[in-house]
């Protein structure tokens, strides 16, 4: 455990030395907090125009506001991830630093949940960041703060999925640019899937949705707690990690 925390540690600040952390959090945020902004003066403007009415009581503060911005949110760490994750191992190879890794007592194992947990961490910090936006809602009152916290919940096990798997592919090559794009086409392919199912409840239209991996943050968003979709990102999560140790293994047999 040792190892893992001082990997990770060592990841962690070696994104604030480059500019990749920095431009990654403020991009982030600068979306988002324009989102939010958005979606709220939205929410402002109809309420007014209800209160003339005296439907104030049909406004609901969460689907209005929070729901569109976790939705969003998703969106937006499907391009960032990718940014946060193509240099992790990627750059390691480039650099020949990988061999003296493995060829040290460091344990595969603890190289690749030392990589992950960095990405994590950081993935923590932005989206502790968007946590203010529940916090200005109060003022307003009548939000369902549970609601809000499963929502979060299911963005954080997105996020994990997508490091994961953006960790994998990381492994795979040299080009940080090139992981960074495989990486994204990786995640875009599992966010459309369920494109293709069509309709009806055929049981090729029900296995593309459970593939996809956004059709399970629904469920999070509205605020219900569905175990098979916890089950689901923790499985997609754990193959990405064995799925990374396997290349890192293999690699250290070339």
């Amino acid at each position: 455990m040792r190892n893992v925390v001082a990997i990770a540690r060592k990841d962690l600040k070696t994104y604030f030395v480059t500019p990749i952390g920095y431009l990654v959090i403020t991009v982030f945020v600068g979306i988002m907090s324009w989102m939010f902004c958005a979606a709220l003066f939205e929410f402002l403007k109809r309420s007014q125009a209800f209160m003339q009415f005296g439907g104030m009581s049909e406004m609901n503060v969460n689907a209005m506001v929070m729901q569109p911005v976790l939705g969003n949110m998703a969106v937006i760490f499907l391009f960032l991830v990718s940014l946060l994750t193509m240099r992790l191992l990627a750059e390691e190879r480039k650099m020949r630093t990988l061999e003296l890794l493995l060829t040290s007592p460091l344990h595969p194992v603890e190289l690749v949940l030392g990589k992950f947990l960095s990405a994590l961490l950081l993935f923590s910090i932005m989206l502790a960041v968007t946590f203010v936006y529940p916090l200005i809602l109060m003022i307003f009152g009548g939000i369902d703060l549970k609601q809000i916290l499963v929502g979060y919940l299911g963005v954080f096990l997105l996020g994990a999925s997508f490091l994961s798997f953006g960790l994998f592919i990381s492994a795979l090559t040299e080009n940080q640019i090139t992981a960074g794009a495989l990486t994204f086409g990786l995640f875009l392919f599992f966010w459309i899937i369920s494109w293709l199912s069509g309709p009806g409840d055929s049981i090729g239209s029900q296995l593309l949705s459970y593939i996809s991996i956004i059709d399970h943050l629904s469920n999070f968003i509205r605020g219900l707690v569905d175990t098979k979709d916890i089950v689901y990102y923790v499985s997609f999560i754990t193959l990405g990690l064995f799925l990374t140790y396997q290349s890192i293994e293999s690699y250290r047999w070339r």
